[in-house]
């Protein structure tokens, strides 16, 4: 749907240069669509990623568009911008529109994605990029709390346990593991097999003016599939097996076992020129058990995201790790010409060997129990009981049916998921990050306590290697 629905936008814009399109229609779409936008807010409805460009709530931003904006000069690349910001659009508001109630007036789910289907488009096409200001996306520090916290001192009085934190989890790559007793792997895609020659590379999809890497709906599920990691778990207790996310009838989140998902986005980040498809992976689980009375980490819900960073050729660039709550980021490089930066402030995780790359054989991913750091990147152990995990949109987490017929959704408005609160967030609070240790939606992950960094920021891997 989505590919169509550009191949229409795409279609509509040269009608638009032609001259052939309609004022009429024009003025309908605009006021239909303040319409929809209105009966949203009335019913309470936001989404931390649904950001819109000022003024042009049809055109829809975030990190990487913000920064392919400022890349397109030529009129093919600003009509490419415009129909992918539209598309984010479309499908942010169509999640959001999920929501709302069967009787609102004057949308219901159905008439709202109708309107979206009709008049996006057409906004689009009569969109003009030389109008537009410049996106800007505010980061995901709040910088009063840094001014009330005497950031500066803080900093400096944290960098001791920032590099005890450092330590800590660097050895637990080396030192002994506890034994593996059960793996997830995914489910085979019987209806599709592929085999590495058949998958279409990053470049074969960036045959387009921003030379952007775009699959399919078909070539997304493929490269998904096949990138895809075993999780490897050493217990069998319900915290350690991951999830489907369910919503109860007040909207409050469980995880049921029964049913392991792997809930999935394609992002895009900016390496030596080069724009590159990353693979993205997140596993959920029920909690991290406390430790104890005084653990301020422990708590309801936690996880682990793997991220797959792929070349041009497709082959394994790096892949990197955070859990939802934007915390302990760490880096597994591939390519052997990758050599580690001098980082500033907050530094990541890096594993101490390189790893195999998954273009040719599938990883294995060893979480420590409770905690569910990931301490090993290995070959999978065939003998191993496997269970097969399913694959869903991470979209689906932001319109979740819950138990009483209602369509609610993970996040807040923050992009925070409430119950996943941690107590950390009573001493971290100086160093900007809002409620750290909370679960939190994509684009909404700090990934450092010292300095500013995120896991979605477009030019991270120039950070992370020189």
């Amino acid at each position: 749907m989505y590919a169509i629905r550009n191949a229409l936008i795409a279609l509509l814009i040269n009608l638009t240069l032609t001259g052939t399109l309609a004022a009429e229609t024009l003025t309908s779409c605009e006021q239909e669509f303040f319409a929809l936008t209105q009966a949203l807010k009335a019913a309470g409805i936001e989404d931390a990623q649904a950001k819109t460009l000022p003024d042009y709530p049809h055109l829809g931003v975030d990190r990487w568009l913000a920064f392919q904006q400022q890349q397109a000069s030529s009129v093919a690349q600003q009509q490419q911008w415009i129909r992918l910001s539209s598309g984010k659009a479309w499908q942010d508001l169509s999640v959001m529109s999920r929501r709302l109630a069967g009787d609102a007036m004057p949308f219901n789910p159905e008439t709202a994605q109708q309107l979206l289907d009709t008049c996006l488009p057409v906004l689009a096409a009569h969109t003009d990029f030389s109008t537009l200001p410049q996106a800007e996306i505010a980061d995901s520090y709040a910088t009063w709390l840094r001014v009330v916290g005497i950031y500066p001192l803080t900093a400096w009085l944290a960098t001791g346990s920032i590099d005890n934190y450092h330590e800590e989890m660097s050895a637990r790559f080396v030192e002994p593991a506890p034994a593996p007793r059960q793996q997830y792997a995914p489910l085979p895609a019987a209806d599709m097999p592929v085999t590495p020659a058949m998958l279409p590379t990053p470049s074969q999809l960036a045959d387009n003016p921003l030379q952007i890497p775009l699959p399919d709906e078909l070539q997304r599920k493929a490269l998904l599939q096949h990138y895809a990691p075993v999780l490897t778990m050493t217990d069998s207790e319900r915290w350690n097996r991951p999830g489907e996310v369910n919503l109860d009838s007040e909207g409050k989140p469980a995880i049921n076992v029964d049913k392991p998902v792997s809930y999935t986005w394609a992002s895009w980040t900016r390496y030596q020129g080069q724009n590159l498809l990353q693979l993205n992976y997140q596993f959920w689980f029920s909690q991290r058990p406390k430790a104890g009375a005084f653990d301020s980490y422990g708590g309801a819900l936690d996880g682990l995201i793997w991220r797959v960073t792929l070349k041009p050729d497709g082959g394994v660039l790096f892949y990197d790790s955070i859990h939802p709550c934007g915390c302990y980021h760490k880096i597994y490089p591939v390519d052997p010409d990758l050599k580690k930066a001098e980082i500033e402030g907050d530094k990541p995780v890096f594993y101490p060997e390189r790893v195999a790359d998954a273009k040719h054989q599938r990883l294995s991913l060893l979480l420590e129990p409770d905690t569910h750091y990931l301490v090993r990147v290995s070959d999978v152990d065939g003998s191993l009981p496997t269970t097969s995990y399913q694959f869903a949109s991470a979209n689906t987490l932001r319109a979740l049916p819950q138990s009483n017929g209602k369509v609610g959704s993970l996040f807040n408005d923050k992009g925070l998921v409430p119950v996943s609160k941690r107590g950390e967030r009573f001493y971290l609070w100086p160093m900007g990050v809002a409620s750290a240790g909370a679960m939190r939606q994509p684009g909404e992950h700090a990934i450092a306590f010292k300095g500013r960094r995120h896991f979605d920021a477009p030019g991270l891997p120039g950070i992370l290697f020189e």
